[in-house]
This record gives C-alpha cells, sequence and structure tokens, in this order.
C-alpha cells in the first residue's frame, strides 16, 4: 500500500464516469454561453456538489470513494468533452483535494477535516498560488503577519484564482512574516517561511477583483483575490507549500491531462463529423467534390488520430505507473519533470489537434462561436500551467547534463 494505491473498485468507477458523461453533457450548452458572457457558471456548482464528483478522491475512510489520479483524470477527460473550461474550473477543486490528501506537510487533524468537509459538507476549494510578479515560480508576496491574539493577517492579491466564484474554502501560499511585518531578505528563508494556509472564501477583508477577461478559457473565472488582514486561526495553517503542495504536483499534472485530452477528444469528433458531411459540389476537378474522399483530408485525420492515442496512453500509462508505485523508482529531483510531461503531450496534443482541425474544415471554423474556434482558443491555455512545455524540457537537460540532483 502506497499513497497512490486505489480504495476505489471497478463498479464505482464506470458509475463515477458515466455520471461524468452525464453531468459534462448538460454543460455543453452553458459553456457557449459563459464564453460569450465571460462569465463563471454559478448554476452548475449545485449539481456539482450533489454529484459523487465532488469527492471522489477523497478516502473512504472519510466519506469519499478513494479514486486514485487515474480515474479523477478520467472523469476531467469526461466532463471536458461537455465543455473544457467549465471542466478545468472544477479540476481546480480536484487537484487541491488530491494534494491535501497526501501532502506530509498537513497534520492529520487538519487533512481530516478538510477531507470531511468535501465528502460531509460538499465544500469545494481552490489554490490560487500566483503572484502577479512571477505566477506560481515566484516566492510568495503575500505576506502572513502574526496576529498577536494567535494566528495571523493575510494580505495580498493571488491572480488566477480559477473556481474562486464557485468555491467555499481557499488554499493559498503566503510568506510568514516577523512581528512587524518583514519578510525575510534572504531567498532560502523567504522559502522556509513560505506557508499554505486554508481560510473560508466568506472570509473578513477578503474581495474578488473580476479581472478575467481572456482569448480562451473563460468560464473558469479565473479572477484576482485581494486580501486586506484576512484572519488566518492557528487551523488553516497547512504546513510549507514548497514542501508540502508543490511535493505532490503529479495531481495537477494528472488532471490537467484528463481536461486537455477531453478537449482534445471533442475537437477531433467535431471535425470528423464536419468533414463527413461535408462537400464542395461542382470544381474543377469534379461534378461533386466529397471532402471525405481528398487524399490530405484522410493522412491528417488518421495523423490526428494518432496523436490522441498517443496522449491517452501516456495519461494512462502513468495513471498506472501511480497506482503500481513505480514512481518511487524515480530520483526525487526528477520527479516533477516525469509527472508534469503528462500535462506536456496532453495540452500540445490539443494544440495541435485543433490546428489541425482548423486546417481541415476551413473558413468557416474561424467564425466566432464556431465548435472548433472555440476549442482553438480554450486550448492556448495549455501553454501556462506549470510546468510550461520550455520549463519542462529546460529542466530536464539540466538534469540529464548533470546540473540537478
Amino acid at each position: 500500500m502506497h499513497k497512490h494505491t486505489p480504495e476505489i473498485t471497478a463498479d464505482e468507477r464506470a458509475n463515477l464516469l458515466d455520471e461524468a458523461r452525464q453531468l459534462g453533457k448538460t454543460w455543453e450548452p452553458i459553456g457557449r454561453e459563459c464564453d460569450v458572457e465571460n462569465r463563471f457558471p454559478i448554476e452548475t456548482v449545485q449539481a456539482y456538489k450533489q454529484s459523487s464528483i465532488t469527492a471522489m478522491s477523497v478516502p473512504k475512510k472519510w466519506g469519499g470513494l478513494g479514486a486514485d489520479m487515474l480515474t479523477a483524470s478520467l472523469v476531467g477527460r469526461e466532463l471536458a468533452k461537455g465543455d473544457p473550461s467549465i471542466a478545468l474550473a472544477y479540476n481546480m477543486h480536484q487537484a487541491m483535494v488530491g494534494i491535501f490528501r497526501n501532502t506530509p506537510a498537513l497534520g492529520e487533524d487538519i487533512r481530516e477535516s478538510i477531507m470531511r468537509r468535501v465528502a460531509e459538507d460538499r465544500a469545494i476549494l481552490c489554490g490560487p498560488f500566483s503572484e502577479a510578479r512571477a505566477g506560481l515560480s515566484g516566492l510568495a508576496d503575500t505576506v502572513a503577519i502574526p496576529d498577536p491574539a494567535g494566528g495571523w493577517r493575510i494580505t495580498g492579491n493571488k491572480n488566477w484564482s480559477t473556481l474562486v466564484e464557485g468555491s467555499d474554502l481557499i488554499a493559498l501560499n503566503a510568506t510568514v512574516t516577523d512581528a512587524d511585518g518583514t519578510i525575510p531578505e534572504d531567498f532560502r528563508e523567504h522559502a522556509q517561511r513560505e506557508t499554505c494556509f486554508v481560510i473560508p472564501k466568506l472570509s473578513d477583508g477578503l474581495t474578488i477583483d473580476h479581472t478575467w477577461d481572456t482569448m480562451g478559457m473563460r468560464a473558469t473565472g479565473s479572477h484576482t483575490i485581494v486580501m486586506e488582514g484576512v484572519y488566518a486561526a492557528p487551523e488553516t495553517n497547512a504546513g510549507n507549500f514548497r514542501q508540502g503542495l508543490v511535493g505532490e504536483a503529479e495531481w495537477a499534472a494528472m488532471l490537467f491531462g484528463g481536461v486537455y485530452l477531453g478537449l482534445a477528444d471533442k475537437a477531433y469528433e467535431a471535425a470528423r463529423e464536419i468533414l463527413k458531411e461535408k462537400h464542395l459540389g461542382a470544381t474543377l476537378g469534379a461534378q461533386d467534390t466529397d471532402v471525405k474522399q481528398v487524399g490530405y483530408v484522410q493522412y491528417l485525420l488518421g495523423k490526428m488520430r494518432g496523436e490522441l492515442d498517443v496522449a491517452e496512453r501516456v495519461l494512462e500509462a502513468t495513471g498506472q505507473i501511480a497506482i503500481d508505485g513505480r514512481y518511487e523508482e524515480w530520483p526525487i529531483s526528477v520527479r516533477k519533470a516525469k509527472w508534469d510531461l503528462v500535462k506536456v503531450v496532453t495540452t500540445e496534443t490539443g494544440m495541435s489537434i485543433t490546428d489541425e482541425a482548423f486546417r481541415l474544415v476551413g473558413g468557416s471554423a474561424f467564425r466566432r462561436g464556431h465548435i472548433l474556434e472555440r476549442l482553438y482558443r480554450d486550448a492556448r491555455a495549455g501553454y501556462l500551467h506549470s510546468f510550461t512545455t520550455n520549463q519542462l524540457y529546460d529542466y530536464w537537460g539540466k538534469f540529464e547534463l548533470g546540473l540537478m540532483g
């Protein structure tokens, strides 16, 4: 037994995936509206909370299904076939549940409290950890100043607060300062002081700045949270951020992988169905040109199918490696890169599939509101999740040259 050993049964898993398919279908029309209106679909929250999906990764001893990362990523894939932007929003909750389930930085009493809130109260988590200065890579500028009465007062802004409008609890990183609010000058001590806190969304001094106006993934509602002296009680301290949450980065990699693979599925299927039916009518070459009879169309569609299969196998093989415990054979210094390969392969596949679908379907896909136009924009958010493709290859190159580890 190890931290990625699944508790979920085959029947529970099948039921969960079917539930995800049905829920995803209800998201498709809502996702189109949210893209146009640039809003988070608050109307989806209650149905999501009432589903088995909310607590699927919570251990059974605390009321969940004990789903493993592979199951959770496949659920995300099915949800994304309905709408990838809404799926990406709720993906934040699932990633946070998985991380908190495993991180050694968390005390067992706090862990149980969070898990039971998800399973029993259907609480939804979001996890904004990005600073305006440098995203997730930068040590927290957000500060937690010790309160003389106990606990801390948190002040700062967090970008990319995905799902915040639909959440009940917010997990964030802040640097614990000296009593006078001073951040350590040395970056090593700064990192040691960087702490994760889990606070209620409805905290005094916490507001949402509606800054999310983007090219794609508009339904995620990834606004900025603004905190001015928000109180964090002692029991909200979830341990060192870099050693805790970042040390469980596989949950983010696998679950991002599921969503972007579902996006690629949706784009491929939309393009295939259009190409099956598309005729050009009379051309210089024939009385009626049936697009599916064109050689390069057949070739590129086959290429797209191959790309999807490769990404699917990377996701499933990596999930099985986790289940088998074989990740423990990987050097610790390169584990994040090995996990994040899933994110890189699936996001790059999503971008490639939408690009090729655009080329094959032609000018109609360029019109605002076309399914491929929206998926093309949504797929481009894949560049931004950590590790980015460039960061992954750079890190791996350093490791291979003996410069890391």
